[in-house]
């Protein structure tokens, strides 16, 4: 009888030290990477930073959205 309790405590043993270890191993592949470095860029009229690839562009001026260069041509029409 003592002799089937310890094997079967081994067994758990082994069972739980090689569950814990997969587990873990999972957590490892399951992280993310390193959040991606996007250029942010400034928005001339609102001043507010936006990605690059979402910023409207035209020429040297940068924009967070259309009506924001809108606005800003308006404002500054010679």
């Amino acid at each position: 009888m003592l002799r089937t309790l310890v094997i079967v405590a081994a067994a758990l043993l082994v069972f739980l030290i090689i569950k814990n270890r997969l587990d873990g191993r999972r957590l490892q592949r399951k992280k993310p990477g390193p959040a991606s470095t996007e250029k942010m860029v400034k928005c001339l009229q609102c001043e507010t930073y936006i990605p690059r690839k979402e910023a409207i562009i035209s020429g040297t001026e940068i924009f967070c959205c259309k009506q924001h260069q809108r606005d800003w041509e308006k404002s500054h029409q010679h």
